[in-house]
């Protein structure tokens, strides 16, 4: 595998934990229909996410991608807050 293909597994593997964890913060959000869906998606997520942890154990690049992505999805979810408070004070 060369450099740049173990990069983008990384950032994949990376970025599939961070779904796992925003689909976590969204659980019990959804009704009825959309919930058991939601409810698969979140089960097969879980186990992707316990295969994810038990590969990079120990993998401080994967760790670093991780971070990186999880810092940037909660500075845009502030960023959204922040906008939604500022457009409710007009």
């Amino acid at each position: 595998m060369t450099k740049e293909q173990k990069s983008d597994v990384i950032m994949l593997i990376a970025t599939m934990r961070a779904f796992n964890e925003q689909l976590y913060n969204l659980k019990g959000v959804h009704k009825q229909g959309m919930k058991m869906k939601f409810n698969r998606l979140l089960k097969v997520s879980a186990q992707y996410e316990r295969e994810i942890v038990h590969i990079t154990q120990n993998n401080q690049e994967f760790e670093e991608v991780y971070d990186a992505l999880m810092d940037v999805i909660l500075e845009v979810k502030q960023q959204i807050n922040e906008s939604n408070k500022d457009e409710r004070e007009k």
